[in-house]
């Protein structure tokens, strides 16, 4: 007995020396725990609207009068139902869990009150061991006797985790529903209050169908302990259907290759500078939206292995849409910025213009025939063959012969030269083949060197960002307009653009000239039908489309008057 006594007495000073070690090892709480991230960057399509964002995402705290009471009751409820009624321990919900976890035969249900998830935010790592778990409950009973439990509430909605990087009701609420959350909709708080659970997987952005399969469940429970009513129950599941079927999703892979690329164009002193941004972008929702549907409308009944690239750009270099690939959840690599592929016919513009700064007249004829000698002997597509015919409609038929001979005419270095005014940045070969496209470009290169001839003539520098400003609004770095001279005179642009013109009336992109307004454009295809390219300006952009396989095979009977050009009819008409 006396031995037991012992044993019991030294259990005993060891749990107290244990529960004062956990005491003293205690954070500062005076501080509320200024919690250690980082730096967030958000970006902003061209109507303030956020469409990304990388770090951990903070908007700042609010007061709980400007939080919907829908999105309190919904948390409460699935989180802590007697928040209320307990003192930061609820001892009937540990009961209740251990019994449920019993049953179930593994850990399915946590009892951990709002005070002390808070008290893990704040404070705390998520490491699940006993000491922890003993500083948890410490910090919980602080924080029930320093402060209400609006207080406590009020923290807690302005430090949980939403997902996708989402930290605070505020940023949650206005990067989901494009809300302050004083204005959340049952349906929406649901959404976000189902989160919580498990924010990586139940994430509106990340898993849209759980995220309302979720929600659908924590409304039926609401309505069946008659937290809410009948009427709020039915409009919600009507909500619910609508954001599940209507939502235009901007952080999801539809506009990630864009951001990829935004973040590369950020300058590195400002990414360095280890603050809370919001990069306001070039980027139209309502134009990326067009993008993605008129590819997916295109390649329904195409082999999926056929990879599409598309930017949308104005002439100034202000780019509004882009596409680096199919999926950016499978492949990341952005094949609009990223790869360089061999051009084809698109090169020939290059040539032409090079010809009439040269003096080369669009009503000069050339021999459309083919050329035999010695070093090398390219042919026509198809082997056809137009006799002695205009620049013009040499330029219109595509015409391998007649670039050649323009190039042996005026030279290769004039042309390399040209393109290089252009904007092209990739090494490009001397090469007897120059003129027909065998040089390898990126499609932002192609699209940004068609500005100029498609505008003003003024070289253009592809650019995606506005403005980036930090979090509390103050301007941190904006874009200067670059001063921009002539590269092309007015006469040769008049002209190039006729040629162009000359493609989509009875040239190689001829079914654009049933359109109700006027389409400059261009199509290539590589040797073996290994690229499709088309390049249309209408409507004061260029839009470059690329189709090809990451493993360079052919395509078979894809052109670039056939797949690429019919994506680009989808978008131009509905632009």
């Amino acid at each position: 007995m006396k031995t037991i006594k012992v044993l019991f007495l030294l259990l005993f000073l060891i749990v107290i020396v244990w529960v004062l070690y956990c005491l003293i090892t205690l954070p500062n709480l005076a501080g509320l725990g200024n919690k250690t991230r980082f730096p967030s960057i958000s970006v902003l399509d061209d109507n303030n609207k956020i469409m990304g964002s990388s770090g951990d995402v903070y908007a700042g705290s609010i007061k709980i009068d400007d939080i919907s009471r829908n999105l309190i009751k919904a948390v409460i409820f699935t989180e802590d139902r007697s928040f209320y009624n307990h003192f930061g321990l609820d001892l009937r919900g540990i009961i209740r869990a251990i019994f449920f976890n019993i049953k179930q035969t593994r850990y399915a249900q946590g009892a951990s009150t709002i005070t002390q998830q808070l008290s893990k935010l704040i404070f705390l790592d998520n490491k699940k061991t006993l000491s922890r778990k003993m500083r948890e409950l410490m910090i919980s009973f602080y924080l029930e006797y320093n402060f209400s439990k609006e207080d406590i509430l009020t923290m807690y909605l302005n430090r949980v985790y939403f997902g996708s990087g989402l930290y605070g009701v505020k940023s949650a609420s206005r990067r989901y529903f494009s809300k302050s959350p004083d204005k959340l909709t049952l349906a929406e708080s649901v959404i976000l209050a189902g989160s919580l659970k498990a924010p990586s997987k139940l994430s509106f952005f990340v898993n849209k169908n759980a995220s309302i399969k979720r929600a659908k469940l924590i409304t039926n429970l609401l309505f069946k302990e008659n937290v809410i009513s009948e009427k709020e129950k039915i409009k919600a599941d009507k909500d619910l259907i609508f954001l599940l079927n209507n939502k235009f999703d901007g952080n999801s892979v539809k506009v990630r290759y864009f951001i990829d690329w935004l973040y590369t164009k950020t300058p590195a002193e400002i990414l360095r500078s280890k603050k809370d941004l919001l990069i306001k972008s070039t980027l139209s929702s309502r134009i990326q939206k067009i993008v993605n549907e008129a590819v997916e409308i295109e390649l329904k009944n195409k082999n999926k292995n056929i990879q599409t690239a598309v930017i949308v750009m104005n002439y100034e270099g202000a780019v509004k849409a882009m596409k680096g690939g199919n999926n950016w959840k499978f492949s990341k690599y952005n094949r609009a910025t990223q790869s360089k592929r061999q051009v084809g016919s698109i090169f020939k513009t290059y040539v032409y213009l090079t010809a009439l700064n040269k003096g080369v007249s669009i009503n000069d004829t050339m021999l459309d025939s083919p050329i035999i000698n010695e070093e090398w002997s390219p042919k026509n597509f198809g082997d056809k063959y137009l006799g002695r015919i205009s620049i013009k409609k040499a330029f219109a038929k595509s015409s391998n012969v007649v670039a050649v001979r323009l190039s042996d005419m005026i030279g290769r270095d004039a042309i390399i030269n040209q393109v290089k005014k252009l904007g092209v940045t990739s090494r490009i070969s001397n090469e007897l083949s120059l003129p027909l496209g065998v040089a390898a470009m990126s499609l932002i290169e192609v699209v940004g060197s068609y500005a100029p001839i498609c505008g003003d003539g003024k070289p253009t520098i592809p650019y995606g960002i506005t403005e980036i400003n930090l979090r509390n609004g103050k301007s941190f770095w904006k874009r200067v307009k670059p001063e921009r001279e002539k590269i092309i005179s007015k006469r040769v642009n008049r002209n190039i653009k006729k040629l162009l013109r000359e493609v989509t009336i009875q040239g190689t992109a001829k079914k654009l000239s049933t359109l109700s307004f006027n389409v400059l454009g261009k199509t290539g295809t590589t040797q073996s039908n290994r690229d499709a390219w088309f390049i249309g300006c209408a409507k004061g952009y260029v839009i470059g489309i690329w189709n090809g396989r990451d493993d360079d095979r052919s395509m078979q009977n894809i052109f670039g008057s056939t797949l690429p050009l019919d994506i680009y009819k989808n978008i131009i008409e509905k632009i």
